[in-house]
């Protein structure tokens, strides 16, 4: 389903072209490349770069089954692929194994289960609308984490702009209901 559900993803366009990770010919090393050819690029017009590395605090944890099944379907995937998505994310159940632990089952409403190999793919659909564009700069990410690049000709106004498109990742994260670890920033 993983292989399936990756082709429909990019007939739909649900993995944005700066998005590296989980994918043949997206990997690591690509956006290594992009990030480098970017920033290169940019210093070579006389450009201050800056660049700020983000983690998706919980990404995995995050995903909500209705809003992952509202993307897909919104963006016009045949209801097969919808269906089962939904099935998939819904109704599990879990239990934690550990001495005192009650040895009941509980419910599990939002989340993907880990080990499963659909799911990265499953979250990089979820979040793929947090991707913005930036005058003479990169939004680029990998999996849960995502890169700000930006440049300007003064290091003041470098500054404002990353906080601009900072505050523009914020909004669109908080609508999905993903957030970024601060104690994993850095630049």
């Amino acid at each position: 389903m993983t292989s399936r559900l990756s082709c429909v993803a990019r007939a739909a366009v649900l993995l944005n072209p700066h998005h590296c990770g989980l994918l043949a010919g997206l990997s690591a090393s690509d956006a290594v490349t992009t990030l480098t050819h970017v920033v290169k690029t940019l210093q070579m017009a006389c450009r201050k770069v800056y660049t700020l590395f983000l983690d998706i605090k919980g990404g995995f944890d995050n995903v909500n089954p209705s809003t992952l099944c509202g993307i897909l379907r919104a963006k016009g995937v045949n209801p097969y692929p919808v269906s089962w998505t939904r099935s998939f994310l819904s109704g599990r159940s879990c239990r934690l194994l550990y001495q005192g632990a009650p040895r009941v089952f509980a419910p599990v409403s939002v989340g993907t289960p880990q080990g499963s190999p659909v799911c990265p793919l499953l979250f990089v659909i979820y979040v793929y609308r947090l991707h913005c564009e930036i005058p003479y700069g990169l939004c680029l990410s990998y999996v849960d984490d995502f890169g700000l690049t930006v440049s300007s000709a003064s290091y003041q106004h470098k500054i404002q702009t990353l906080q601009k498109q900072y505050a523009r990742l914020k909004t669109r994260g908080s609508r999905l209901g993903v957030s970024f670890s601060v104690p994993k920033t850095d630049c």
